[in-house]
């Protein structure tokens, strides 16, 4: 298991959950219920990423293998 892929799996996993934190309190403004739930189930699904493998690739610095989730619009 390459620890620098999960390593920067995590990193990049936080700053999205830090960047929805807002989208998640109870009293942001959503429009309807439907618009709240799909941030929880983003949010949700960024938490989960450390089930899929990433690679970690030497010459980019990068990780492959993610299949990141889609903020809502």
């Amino acid at each position: 298991v390459n620890t620098m892929a999960y390593d920067l799996l995590r990193i990049r996993r936080d700053e999205l959950l830090i960047e929805s934190d807002k989208y998640s309190l109870p009293d942001f403004p959503h429009t309807n219920d439907t618009i709240r739930n799909e941030w929880l189930t983003y949010r949700q699904q960024l938490r989960d990423i450390t089930t899929q493998t990433p690679t970690y690739i030497v010459e980019t610095g990068e990780i492959s293998n993610i299949t990141w989730p889609t903020p809502p619009s």
